[in-house]
């Protein structure tokens, strides 16, 4: 057994240092370095737990800050499987009792080097992340829960009581246990029932006030303080993720009872619609495990779940539970989501090569009456099992090997570093994209200490006063929140608007090409290009001298420096790591009415980015139309027609077309039809309603107005509406 776990731990250990990250990557792996390091506040549910425990490890003396953050989640990774083999020696102790140590150790490790290797597993050991942590503590909570049963001792469930606590403060979704875990309790609990429960739920908030981090470090206003955690309703916001809530379960809603015959009674609808979803996140969970550890693993899952079943049915719905509720709430992420899901998996399958090696082969063999023939048998049977498993282990080994994503090796070490040190003296960088690698730079690296950097999203925050505070930014001119009734987009870029003008005055206020005020506000119009990745907010309205191709030029010739590394045109991930900056640039371009350069970026997106689909022919056709180039417009329509005829931006290309050339009924009649493809969108109707005034049919313009004014989603939408509303009084 000790063997097993030594192996367990230092043969996978060594794969995932040959191919650890060196630095901070891209997504949320520089938030987690920052927020290890500077013990800052992480994105919901603020993963305390993990802040602090990484926290230990960046006082070692290995290389970087950024690699040994990324070196944790390679040891918990390492741990989560000696626990799991561990687990799986406990419940074939369960299941099994006439089990010998020696006949547990093939079905325990067969599944956990398995799962070492599986493609998201190795990738999450490789970068700072919170999901081996995740794996970790739930493998343990197993375990101890698995050894109270075994061991009829009750401090082992005392101590899952209090990784259950902890555990929580890593990652919020195992709150889905908690059923699970209270069912096993009453099943299997003895005596003293309330007091055990009572105790047991101490030992739990014991462990779960690790949240009380959050508040306490708020007040300091770190860099990094995700949610503003200081008060009890944005406390609650944080920790229980109320921002994305819309994508829990999301891919379930599809299937609903509307694909259910209205013939069939409410009741026979609402069955089928449950069946219809359980049945979808079955075939995404067994189609995953397939991919990830091939096939062998689904045929353990399912014959280990029939075998749990029979041998312990309270310990069967524990473990279905687990599985089933977190398969639904991400089947429409799954990867590392899905790693409580593959331990449960491991678990089970385990119990089926059990069965398979040591009770199906024995008493099919036993039959014959030849003893060395039988013995013998045995043994080639078992070895020949045992090979086809080692064959997918070496397999799923190798091939991850050569595509494991190493994508984010680069990126924040290069192109992120090069645009901060190209910043002016003294300035005020706005950014988004690059934002945790930017805190990182600046709280971590102490590269810049002489740039304030601010967060674009806190500017569309429903109080952005509550995040722009003078303790977090002592140095900066911060607008009186008293003029402003924050709760609306208008409030909050009215409030940005004068930050901008307030401080420029005295510093370079330098905003990163940012898709997501770019997509919120009428903002990209108000900057000139200032170098790189870089926009600046005028001190004047002269704009002329600016060549707007510059910093876009500077930007491509960094991308094309790193393709010329050693080795990197194998990374074709990383090439989608920019495809937001250039969204950005596209989106600026357009704004400013630099079409030529606007055209380029699309062009760079369709060739290298392969956004090739409707809304990327919508854009263009757009923009030959505002450049007055109607023949390639009409062309390029052409082909949206033949590509995407189903589209509601195939329609709505074709009313822009007919109302450059001023037919404005057949206009109108496209912009119909685009409207009933996406009834949601905003811009058929507000196309529509320029169409009508065109047109001079006052009467049907109000009509398309009201509808287009309750399609608005975002600022430049209500800007837009404004501008039609002001026509409209005017022309009364």
């Amino acid at each position: 057994m000790h063997s097993s776990c030594f192996f367990l731990f230092l043969i996978p250990g060594c794969f995932y240092l040959s191919t650890l990250a060196p630095s901070i990557g891209y997504q949320d792996t520089p938030e987690f370095v920052d927020t290890s390091f500077a013990l800052s506040i992480s994105h919901p549910s603020g993963f305390p737990a993990y802040n602090l425990i990484s926290k230990v490890i960046t006082f070692l003396p290995l290389g970087s800050i950024a690699f040994r953050v990324n070196l944790f989640s390679a040891l918990f990774a390492c741990l989560t499987l000696v626990i799991l083999y561990l687990s799986i020696i406990r419940i074939l102790e369960l299941c099994f009792p006439k089990s010998t140590p020696e006949s547990r150790e093939l079905p325990a490790f067969l599944p956990s080097a398995l799962l070492a290797f599986t493609s998201p597993f190795w990738s999450n050991s490789l970068i700072a992340e919170v999901y081996t942590l995740h794996s970790f503590f739930t493998s343990l909570i197993i375990y101890f829960l698995l050894s109270w049963k075994v061991k009829e001792d009750v401090r082992y469930l005392y101590l899952a009581a209090l990784c259950f606590g902890l555990s929580a403060g890593n990652h919020g979704t195992v709150a889905f246990y908690l059923p699970a875990i209270l069912i096993l309790f009453f099943f299997w609990i003895k005596k003293e029932k309330i007091k055990n429960l009572g105790l047991t739920s101490l030992i739990f908030l014991v462990g779960f006030s690790v949240y009380l981090y959050l508040p306490i470090r708020s007040m300091a206003e770190p860099i990094i303080d995700w949610g503003n955690p200081e008060t009890l309703q944005n406390f609650f916001d944080q920790v229980t993720d109320r921002r994305h809530a819309d994508l829990h379960f999301s891919k379930l809603g599809k299937y609903s009872s509307e694909g259910v015959s209205q013939e069939i009674p409410s009741f026979g609808s609402e069955v089928l619609s449950i069946a219809s979803k359980a049945g979808y996140v079955f075939w995404r969970l067994t189609e995953d495990l397939a991919r990830q550890f091939t096939w062998l693993m689904v045929v353990g899952f399912l014959g280990g779940s029939v075998l749990c079943a029979k041998k312990n049915r309270p310990l069967f719905i524990f473990l279905f539970l687990i599985t089933a509720v977190n398969a639904a709430f991400f089947v429409g992420w799954r990867k590392e989501s899905y790693f409580p899901s593959y331990i449960v998996a491991c678990l089970w399958a385990a119990l089926f090569f059990y069965w398979i090696f040591y009770e199906k082969l024995s008493s099919s063999i036993n039959n014959i009456a030849n003893t060395e023939k039988n013995a013998q048998l045995k043994r080639t049977l078992r070895f020949s099992i045992g090979a086809i498993s080692g064959a997918c282990i070496f397999w799923l080994m190798i091939s991850n090997y050569l595509q494991v994503d190493r994508s984010n090796n680069y990126f924040a070490e290069t192109l992120l570093k090069k645009e901060l040190l190209s910043v002016d003296d003294e300035s005020i960088l706005v950014t988004e994209i690059s934002w945790f690698s930017m805190a990182y730079y600046l709280d971590v690296m102490r590269l810049r200490d002489d740039v304030a950097l601010v967060k674009a999203a806190d500017f569309i925050e429903a109080d952005p006063a509550s995040y722009l505070t003078p303790k977090r930014y002592p140095k900066l001119e911060l607008p009186d929140r008293k003029k402003y009734q924050f709760g609306t987009r208008e409030a909050a870029f009215n409030y940005m608007m004068q930050f901008f003008r307030d401080n420029t005055k005295s510093r370079p206020v330098l905003i990163e090409q940012n898709w997501l005020l770019f997509e919120e506000f009428p903002l990209a119009e108000e900057l000139i290009p200032h170098k790189n990745l870089l926009l600046k907010f005028p001190l004047d309205n002269n704009k002329s001298l600016i060549n707007a191709q510059d910093g876009f030029n500077e930007f491509k010739d960094w991308m094309e420096e790193e393709f010329r590394k050693p080795g990197f045109q194998r990374e074709s991930k990383w090439i989608q790591k920019v495809a937001y900056f250039l969204i950005s640039f596209a989106n600026q371009f357009h704004a400013s009415k630099n079409y030529d350069e606007e055209r380029e970026v699309l062009k760079v997106l369709y060739d290298f980015l392969g956004h090739k689909g409707a809304d990327w022919h919508l854009k263009m056709v757009d923009n030959l139309i505002l450049d007055d180039k109607k023949k390639e417009a009409r062309r390029l329509w052409k082909k949206m027609r033949k590509s995407f005829p189903d589209k509601f931006q195939t329609p709505l290309a074709e009313g822009l077309l007919l109302k450059s050339e001023k037919n404005y009924q057949a206009a109108i009649n496209s912009f119909n039809r685009a409207s009933n493809i996406e009834p949601d969108a905003f811009r058929p109707y507000i196309e529509k309603t320029y169409a009508w005034i065109v047109s001079g049919n006052r009467k049907e313009t109000i009509l398309s107005f009201n509808v287009a004014n309750k399609k608005m989603k975002t600022l430049k939408d209500f800007k837009r509406i404004k501008r039609v509303k002001q026509f409209l009084e005017t022309t009364q």
